[in-house]
């Protein structure tokens, strides 16, 4: 199947859903959605900028799965791969996220995809689901998107996940679920998590602005950024493999924001293995306060519409 889905709730649009069929082979086709939207309707992603033709909005890319008998791991981010000694060089190395069937209704979208490599050899069946939903925190109006989606190593030997930085480039851990900020996120500003002390051991969970640099690969369930017009947070689901997540984010030149698993370590599935990820992006209007973004990040998700499988 090709095409687009929209991404609603009821009448209210939260984005729009690409198979990704039509991106060129280097850029490692996969879904994603463009435009990601606040609620009244602002687009704070980004497809296909000048510095990167292979980013594409929202969506999950790997940049480095080591698969046994390649003489490189397969490249599902796009573009070139980093190589120890070397820097980046475009190889014959770039695979694809196939997209099946697809189900849609009731504010959400169900996906059956597979990763290959570029021969088409299999890596991993993949069952995805996107869910739309309205949250109110902190005074505030959110559009919340979230994605759960089940990997099967299909590929018959054990799968090395990594990135960049498990290869040898210091501080460039990217991998995992990625969005593409729109250019008007250049300088934005950078929320995180933070606990603040009450009485004896008791402590509640806030919010604080910190450093870009501060932030990028230090762990945690939520990050956000926030430009003078809107803000953004992405949630991980601390029970996902590998355990609470690391971060990828820059907000100067390249804005962009990951929740970045593999960031400093390889994370490894075995034959036959699976893994099952939950992740939140969560758009509001205007530069909100930190507490909001807190506040925002701790409503629970709605029930998973199947408790065994994460598709409709």
């Amino acid at each position: 199947m090709t095409g687009s889905v929209p991404l609603m709730q009821g009448s209210r649009p939260f984005g729009l859903l690409h198979d990704g069929a039509d991106l060129p082979a280097d850029h490692s086709p996969r879904p994603f959605v463009h435009p990601v939207l606040t609620p009244d309707g602002s687009v704070i992603s980004d497809d296909r900028p000048s510095d990167h033709a292979w980013h594409h909005g929202l969506g999950i890319a790997v940049s480095t799965i080591a698969v046994a008998g390649r003489p490189h791991p397969v490249n599902l981010w796009g573009g070139p791969t980093y190589c120890h000694g070397e820097g980046y060089v475009q190889l014959d190395n770039n695979g694809v996220q196939s997209v099946g069937s697809v189900r849609a209704g009731g504010g959400r979208v169900a996906q059956q995809l597979a990763w290959s490599a570029p021969d088409g050899a299999a890596i991993l069946t993949e069952e995805r689901s996107w869910s739309m939903d309205s949250v109110q925190a902190g005074g505030v109006a959110w559009n919340r998107t979230t994605v759960r989606s089940r990997w099967r190593n299909s590929s018959g030997a054990e799968l090395a996940f990594g990135s960049p930085t498990t290869a040898g480039r210091p501080d460039a851990g990217y991998g995992g679920f990625f969005l593409r900020l729109a250019p008007d996120f250049d300088g934005a500003d950078v929320i995180t998590a933070v606990d603040h002390p009450e009485t004896g051991a008791a402590r509640t969970p806030g919010a604080v602005e910190v450093g870009e640099a501060d932030a990028r690969g230090t762990r945690g369930d939520w990050l956000g950024v926030r430009s003078a017009d809107a803000s953004v947070l992405m949630v991980s689901a601390p029970a996902n493999p590998g355990g609470t997540t690391p971060w990828f984010v820059r907000v100067s030149d390249t804005p962009m924001l990951c929740a970045a698993p593999f960031f400093h370590r390889e994370l490894r599935l075995g034959p036959d293995g699976q893994w099952d990820w939950t992740w939140s992006l969560l758009t509001a209007d205007g530069a909100v306060q930190p507490v909001a973004f807190a506040g925002a990040a701790a409503v629970p998700l709605p029930a998973s519409p199947d408790a065994e499988e994460p598709g409709l």
